[in-house]
């Protein structure tokens, strides 16, 4: 979504925000002008002006019929200081109230054009439960998010959260955990941690919602309840008048909140007893005779009206007692899953930002900073990568060979054709029309009008005449030099062929490193310190990096790769004591093969060890030479 596609979905939930405001306040339109206050008038001519002002940044494929009725009403009173008058009011009120379907139609149609580019928010816009809003409801969350960490926009033009449960929820949450130790502040100067947040709350919302879903414990209940609007009101009156086992299974312990299944949901309290006693009042008894002639009692009812009644209150009842106790669990559920959410993404955040700290100087994508952070972590992990950044940056020798391990290239450079434009300019003297020029000195010509007034005194004198005329002849008449020309550069572009050096990627890094006894103290230190510092410069470059550490036996592992939380087996590895013996073939012979697959064919390896160990054999050394 380009910048100018983005301005234009914001700015159209921007006017649609005024426009309710007024309509929400006035639903059926202002009958009397006269009868709202001037707080009432100064707020409609706020917001009627509001909205003008947003939908002139908004970019419509074609104008809405509504456009030039606003635009005309904008312009009468855009200038004015003095109060509306009541018929300029009345009439914007008339024009606002006449359009407003239109309006939001045209608005929600615009801001459904626009697309997202993050994966996930475009997600969550079109492919997520309609339960955590509409799509333009939906559209307009992800864009207040992003304006409320947005420091360049100021707070009373924002996109507003919109009015539903899920919305509020994420806006609280993500309120919350900004004004945590001034996280606000750290999201705005970083755009990497401000993304995740926001779509790790989208997550959480649609995560919230599957759970509220598959947990639901009233779903027998709401299935029980819509059974009994399809029943008659006598059915369900002669169920409230049968046995107390009848009446008790039917409403007083409803199928979904039994006693073995209600654990903390409270149990209905819809007065039954009450129904019961009304539908008593209802009833008759009459005297009749069966089939054989013998004389029995009937039940009938007074008024079936009367009946619809009790039917159609006893079911609200039901809903709203329903609906008020699903609220509560549902509130006692959200609420323990956003403290354990908020525990979850404050631990993230900070640490994202010891992370940073660590590694910055050595990484570009932060974003992989939030992937890792997502892992269980210790405390004592950052701190033994902390004493190692500390080592680095503190001896210049390490330091000077991370550098130069970090640079390495191939050792032969190749070059490759390579076709540019070049741009030529070429300049021409054109003679300047109509211009008779500057004197640049003498020459000889037969030019009459440039010639000198002493070679022009000979024509008029009868002794020199022939003279004069010899000399026009030849062309040998003393003559002014006027300068007409005048430079003229063209350009043009031509095609050469040049050779580049050829740009290829880095390749991997393979380091073998000594963990034998032999190595501890001072080598340890350098060999855990290198090791560290060329995981990051990998991270950096986005180059694989393999470690094979190696003593009596070799272990591996995979420091860029990031499925497997290489970090912390990093740290793992830093914390390791260097104890045992030194075989260092198979390690060798590991990199050896690993030389030969695709993904490591370019790699560089680096053995780091005190050589205190064996010589090589013969067919070792042969296929090192060979790489």
């Amino acid at each position: 979504m380009g910048k100018r596609d983005k301005q234009s979905r914001k700015y159209c939930h921007k006017a649609l925000t005024p426009i309710r405001a007024i309509m929400d306040k006035y639903p059926d339109g202002i009958k009397d002008i006269h009868s709202i206050s001037e707080e009432a008038r100064a707020l409609i001519q706020i917001k009627v002006q509001q909205f003008r002002e947003c939908i002139k940044k908004v970019h419509f494929p074609n104008k809405p019929v509504w456009w030039e009725a606003m635009r005309i009403t904008r312009n009468k009173i855009a200038h004015q200081e003095e109060d509306w008058s009541d018929s300029v009011l009345t009439s914007i009120l008339s024009t606002v109230s006449s359009n407003l379907t239109k309006i939001e139609y045209d608005l929600n149609t615009n801001i459904k054009r626009y697309g997202q580019d993050s994966k996930k928010k475009r997600r969550f816009e079109n492919l997520t439960s309609s339960a955590l809003g509409s799509e333009s409801e939906k559209k307009q969350f992800v864009d207040a998010m992003e304006e409320y960490t947005n420091p360049t926009i100021p707070e009373d033009v924002r996109v507003e959260f919109p009015k539903n449960k899920y919305s509020e929820l994420g806006a609280s949450v993500l309120k919350e955990i900004s004004e945590r130790d001034n996280i606000l502040n750290y999201e705005q100067s970083h755009s990497v941690l401000s993304e995740n947040i926001q779509t790790d709350i989208l997550e959480w919302l649609e995560k919230v919602n599957k759970y509220l879903v598959k947990e639901d414990p009233f779903k027998e209940e709401a299935i029980f309840i819509e059974q009994q609007k399809l029943r008659d009101s006598e059915d369900i009156a002669n169920d409230l008048l049968k046995d107390s086992s009848k009446m008790e299974y039917h409403y007083k312990r409803l199928p979904s909140v039994s006693d073995s299944k209600r654990g903390a949901i409270e149990a209905s309290t819809v007065n039954f007893d009450f129904y019961h006693n009304q539908f008593i009042k209802e009833s008759k008894i009459v005297k009749s005779k069966n089939d054989k002639g013998e004389e029995i009692e009937l039940l009938k009812w007074k008024s079936a009206d009367k009946l619809e009644i009790l039917k159609r209150n006893i079911i609200s009842d039901l809903e709203q007692n329903l609906i008020d106790r699903k609220a509560k669990w549902e509130l006692a559920q959200i609420d323990s899953m956003r403290k354990e959410f908020l525990e979850k993404l404050y631990s993230k955040i900070n640490k994202f930002m010891k992370l940073e700290r660590l590694l910055m100087p050595f990484i570009k994508n932060l974003g992989r900073l939030w992937d890792l952070s997502e892992g269980t972590f210790e405390t004592s992990g950052f701190e033994i990568l902390d004493t190692f950044a500390k080592l680095l940056d503190n001896d210049e020798s390490l330091k000077e060979l991370a550098d130069l391990l970090g640079k390495q290239s191939r050792a032969q450079i190749s070059y490759e054709k390579e076709l540019r434009n070049k741009v030529v300019i070429k300049s021409s003297w054109q003679p300047k029309h109509a211009y008779k020029g500057e004197i640049n000195g003498l020459r000889y010509s037969n030019d009459i009008s440039s010639v000198l007034p002493s070679e022009l005194s000979l024509m008029n004198n009868p002794a020199a005449n022939k003279l004069f005329q010899l000399k026009f002849a030849q062309k040998q008449l003393l003559s002014y030099d006027y300068q007409r020309l005048e430079e003229e550069q063209e350009e043009s572009k031509e095609k050469e062929e040049i050779s580049v050096e050829k740009k290829e990627p880095k390749g991997p890094i393979i380091m073998c490193v000594d963990t034998s006894g032999s190595m501890h103290g001072t080598p340890e230190n350098i060999a855990k310190t290198i090791t560290f510092a060329l995981s990051k410069i990998a991270i950096e470059e986005e180059r694989k990096c393999y470690l094979i550490s190696f003593s009596t036996g070799i272990q591996t592992l995979d420091l860029t790769d990031f499925t497997n939380n290489p970090i912390g087996k990093l740290v793992q590895f830093l914390r390791m004591s260097f104890h045992g013996g030194t075989d260092v073939s198979p390690a060798l012979n590991h990199a050896i093969k690993m030389l030969s697959e695709n993904n490591w064919k370019n790699a560089d390896v680096l053995m780091i060890s005190d050589f205190v160990m064996p010589s090589l054999n013969n067919e070792l050394s042969i296929q090192i030479k060979s790489q």
